[in-house]
């Protein structure tokens, strides 16, 4: 617990944390209140976000709704499309790709193909511009299953896509030309909410696969809290507001509809 909370006190968090503490005595005894309870607000602030379990619980109520039981009862569809984010463009890593803290889809995707859970794999991703071109993290994530024969069927790259939306739309044309019924959508279950209403919307019937869970929802290591705030709570409430700001834009945009995601339906609902 000591060293924990040592290790946390010099990492930048804690330093900003500790600095704004002692702003804030040292104003108090120069009685400046309004300047100490503005610095003795935002450390608590900081104390709030990042030394609780809030944004845990924030994240957590994204993922309860996307709570399953054994994939392997999973329904076989046409598809197992797994959204973007899992990785990134890197110049020393195998196959020009680094996984991010996502890349547990990538994981989830082929463990569904691995089960015989769709006939086809399709991996979306963003486009990066580098100095030496442009890459696509789906391209890179298609040539690493295919350098170690990860899956047996084929797999897709959906190209460049900027968003959800644009997934959704590239993923609407295959369904449409390739007469698909049902894909199973692979996405963390923080984003899954957003992701399947914005796939329904769009006339993509989708069957949610969840994973990269960020909180005890799904994960079972002991948090072992410390005292003083670490980012660890900054990087789930980033998430959290991302996720809720991205919803109220994707339905002002018409981008999500829930009467129209409604009425899509999977030959199994």
């Amino acid at each position: 617990m000591l060293t924990r909370t040592i290790i946390s006190l010099l990492q930048p968090i804690g330093i900003i944390w500790g600095g704004l503490l002692l702003l804030t005595a040292f104003l108090l005894h120069k009685r400046k209140w309004g300047l100490a309870l503005a610095t003795g607000g935002l450390a608590v602030y900081m104390s709030l976000i990042g030394g609780t379990g809030l944004a845990g619980w924030l994240l957590g109520g994204l993922e309860k709704e996307y709570v399953r039981g054994r994939y392997e009862d999973l329904p076989e569809s046409d598809a197992v499309v797994v959204l973007g984010g899992g990785g990134e463009p890197s110049r020393y890593d195998a196959f020009g790709l680094a996984l991010t803290g996502d890349g547990d889809r990538a994981i989830m995707g082929l463990e569904l193909m691995r089960l015989g859970k769709g006939k086809t794999l399709v991996v979306g991703g963003s486009e990066y511009e580098l100095d030496n071109g442009r890459r696509v993290e789906s391209d890179l994530a298609a040539t690493w299953f295919a350098a170690w024969g990860l899956t047996k069927a084929p797999v897709e790259s959906l190209g460049p896509c900027d968003n959800t939306r644009d997934e959704a739309v590239k993923v609407l044309g295959l369904c449409t030309n390739r007469g698909w019924n049902s894909v199973i959508l692979v996405t963390s279950a923080y984003h899954m909410k957003r992701a399947a209403a914005c796939f329904r919307t769009a006339g993509v019937p989708v069957i949610p696969a969840p994973c990269d869970y960020k909180t005890s929802v799904g994960l079972e290591g002991k948090s072992g809290r410390v005292l003083v705030p670490t980012y660890q709570g900054f990087y789930k409430t980033a998430l959290y507001v991302h996720e809720k700001v991205g919803w109220l834009i994707y339905r002002w945009r018409g981008w999500i509809d829930p009467e129209a995601a409604a009425k899509v339906r999977t030959p199994v609902e």
